[in-house]
């Protein structure tokens, strides 16, 4: 299996996107497609993601990974080491 994902963005604008909106974001293989963005965090974190919106950058490509509401982003970056 691939690894898709590179590592996660700490920003104080995906900071509130983990707060407010449940979402998470990530540095992600260039690639890389939503499917596999979906599949592999849903594999790594035991998650259901709802959706993926990927942006490509100048340093790369960024996945916004929008969990369901049953799970929360902030127990999964708390448990990847983003807090």
């Amino acid at each position: 299996m691939v690894d898709y994902i590179i590592k996660p963005v700490a920003t104080e604008k995906t900071m509130l996107h983990v707060e407010k909106e449940n979402k998470l974001t990530f540095i992600v293989h260039k690639k890389s497609t939503k499917a596999d963005i979906k599949k592999e965090v849903e594999e790594r974190f035991s998650v259901k993601v709802e959706s993926v919106n990927m942006l490509i950058t100048k340093s790369g490509k960024k996945a916004v990974v929008k969990l369901s509401t049953e799970y929360s982003a902030d127990d999964i970056a708390g448990r990847i080491g983003i807090f």
